[in-house]
């Protein structure tokens, strides 16, 4: 499209907003769109990360205690959830965002459910394979979502809105673990028992069923499929989004943005920021009450005292995302979480009294909120459906990885000080920083490109230049 063409676009959408907004009032069309979009966004989200706490807690909670080996730390669900994750992706190509999320929801919810009546490993590693598989599509369903109603500046606050997931699954979590100790602790189905974690299970597969349902019936697969828009918003809606060059583009399938997408150096700087931002929240999530379970504390103690991690979790994820609208960059931001997490870890590692210990276990949950900031990066810089599925499965792959990693860095035999874990943390963040100053560095030479052509288009407008 010559400069002329994109002008004579940009200045019919202009007019398009601007006769819309005379209609429509602008906020309370945003807060419409707020209210149905990000509750179902924030509890797919939640319930993902619900049953990877659950882990968490269940090793807390004598895991399998009744059937000795029963233990599971999460490796085969990471494992299938890379392996799945181009499968997903191909789905999220081919068929509606909400009806592939939604069955998605509605699978892994029932192997839940699968989960509590186990009975030895090899029937939990199944089940905790088929669940990996399913979360996979979870993270890039949701970011096809938002940037299908936000623009690049809106997506990111939104994102941090159903991110703040995370530190409610975390405090939730514990609440639900405190709970379930409160009933018996027989969990041999053989007598007929049915106790501690089996509930926990039981109870977070069911709630996961529901929510399946709510996604299927309400979660709208476009803006011209949403019945909660009169015709006036969607148009409006459209027309941001044009502006924005935000939105998906068509659903369709092209082979060269995919190889543009894994061509991309900037995708495969994002790939390790998240890996190495993963690791130590991998090793928190999987071990951190274990962790606190070590400093003497009983097991219903460990569940309550684990709870500010998610509080810590939120209040990360809301400064770093809100941060945005105000104008602080996203990689700043990145840097921003990732300080204190550095600090965290210092005192994981060097402090020995445990208020020191617990407080470094605390201010490593800062390092869950670059996370949210990676996928509107993503979002901001990537056009195109296929470069966007393509991208974001490459960081979901990533994510596994990182998680598969993360705890293979406690080993049991440095008990219990797990120097290779703490070590781990404090070189994974230095490095999470050098990569993300050098993404800001490939970034901005783009935008300096992008800037450039933009300057060229309007000095031909003012020319007056002919078509």
């Amino acid at each position: 499209m010559e400069d002329t063409e994109k002008t004579e676009v940009t200045t019919a959408l202009q007019a398009v907003i601007a006769n819309q907004t005379g209609r429509v009032n602008v906020g309370q069309l945003y807060r419409k769109i707020d209210f149905r979009i990000i509750p179902l966004m924030f509890l797919c989200y939640f319930y993902q990360f619900l049953d990877k706490v659950a882990i968490n807690y269940a090793n807390v909670m004598e895991f399998g205690n009744a059937r000795p080996g029963l233990q599971l730390d999460g490796h085969g669900l990471f494992i299938s959830y890379a392996i799945a994750e181009f499968a997903q992706a191909y789905l999220l190509q081919r068929f509606p965002v909400s009806k592939v999320l939604g069955c998605n929801v509605f699978v892994w919810g029932l192997v839940l459910c699968c989960s509590a009546a186990t009975r030895n490993f090899a029937g939990l590693l199944a089940l905790r394979v088929l669940l990996g598989a399913c979360e996979s599509v979870v993270a890039p369903a949701l970011i096809l979502v938002t940037s299908v109603w936000y623009t690049k500046r809106q997506a990111c606050a939104r994102t941090g809105l159903w991110y703040c997931s995370v530190g409610v699954a975390q405090m939730a979590g514990g609440l639900v673990s405190f709970a379930a100790q409160h009933g018996s602790q027989d969990n041999d189905l053989a007598r007929g028992a049915f106790g501690g974690w089996r509930i926990m299970f039981l109870a977070v597969g069911a709630s996961n069923l529901l929510v399946s349902f709510a996604v299927l019936l309400w979660l709208p697969d476009t803006v011209d499929a949403a019945r909660f828009l009169t015709t006036d918003e969607k148009a409006l809606v459209r027309a941001t989004l044009a502006l924005d060059q935000g939105g998906n583009g068509r659903q369709v399938f092209r082979p060269r943005a995919l190889v543009e997408a894994l061509a991309d150096p900037a995708v495969w700087l994002l790939f390790c920021i998240v890996v190495l931002t993963v690791i130590p929240s991998g090793v928190i999530v999987t071990f951190s009450a274990t962790l606190i379970n070590g400093f003497g504390y009983t097991s219903k103690q460990s569940a309550l005292l684990n709870m500010p991690s998610g509080v810590v979790s939120i209040i990360a994820t809301l400064l770093s995302t809100f941060a945005i609208l105000r104008g602080i960059p996203r990689w700043l931001g990145i840097l921003a979480m990732l300080v204190p997490t550095m600090i965290g870890a210092g005192l994981m590692s060097f402090y020995r009294g445990q208020g020191g210990s617990l407080a470094g276990i605390y201010l490593i949950n800062f390092t869950i909120a670059p996370l949210a900031l990676v996928f509107n990066l993503v979002g901001s810089n990537t056009s195109g459906y296929t470069k966007k599925v393509t991208a974001y499965a490459t960081l979901a792959i990533s994510f596994s990885i990182a998680n598969i990693i993360g705890p293979q860095t406690f080993q049991s035999h440095e008990a219990p000080g797990y120097i290779s874990a703490k070590i781990t943390i404090l070189v994974t963040n230095g490095a999470a920083m050098l990569v993300t100053i050098l993404l800001r560095i490939i970034y901005g030479r783009r935008n300096r490109k992008t800037e450039k052509a933009r300057e060229a288009q309007l000095a031909a407008v003012v020319r007056g230049k002919p078509r």
